[in-house]
């Protein structure tokens, strides 16, 4: 019977102190510009050569995107985050390259989506920065990375920001490399979420 007690007492304490909330919300700009310019973006970059001599970055954005998390909010923390998008959605400002971005990268009409999730906790009280463990499914695969978040809590606006590379050849996705203009492996990805808390 005793045991019973301790057993209810300690189920309601972890309800108590753990009162979920479900957070999702959908992302969509018109285009590459408005992407840029948003406080709300999912950013990638990669190196391109030219010529063997010249090199530079190509932005890109996905311009529709939604996130979710569950959040804690007696103790200010976030858990199971996860980003979902379209793979067609990703926009590099260049008509040529964004087709074979779709359909040698991505493979959008065989896979369609691409999911990313971080189990966390993101401690909303706390403004470190901290490494995770994620996981994403690309082309239909489930492959394993790290992923850099900080966070900044202040009269309940909040921003998290995570920084993360990934190898084009490690998540299998092919090269888009031509003879005169070449790709690095290293893809480096950048999210922003800004939201308000009250």
């Amino acid at each position: 019977m005793i045991k019973n007690i301790i057993l209810f007492f300690l189920v309601a304490l972890t309800f108590n102190s753990w009162s979920v909330e479900t957070t999702e919300k959908a992302i969509t700009y018109s285009n590459f510009e408005e992407a840029k310019a948003a406080p709300t973006q999912l950013k990638f970059i990669v190196e391109s050569t030219k010529a063997g001599i010249f090199s530079s970055d190509v932005d890109g954005y996905v311009k529709s995107f939604s996130y979710s998390y569950n959040f804690d909010k007696k103790n200010m923390i976030m858990r199971n985050m996860e980003i979902k998008f379209k793979a067609q959605s990703m926009d590099t400002d260049g008509e040529s390259r964004d087709e074979k971005l779709h359909n040698l990268c991505m493979s959008y009409k065989e896979y369609p989506e691409v999911i990313v999730k971080v189990q966390g906790p993101l401690f909303l009280k706390d403004a470190k920065s901290r490494t995770y463990s994620g996981v994403a499914i690309v082309r239909g695969k489930e492959k394993n990375f790290k992923i850099t978040i900080s966070q900044k809590l202040e009269n309940g606006q909040l921003k998290v920001t995570g920084n993360t590379s990934w190898s084009l050849k490690e998540m299998e996705i092919p090269d888009p490399s031509i003879a005169i203009a070449k790709l690095s492996d290293e893809i480096r990805i950048q999210f922003q979420i800004n939201e308000s808390l009250k």
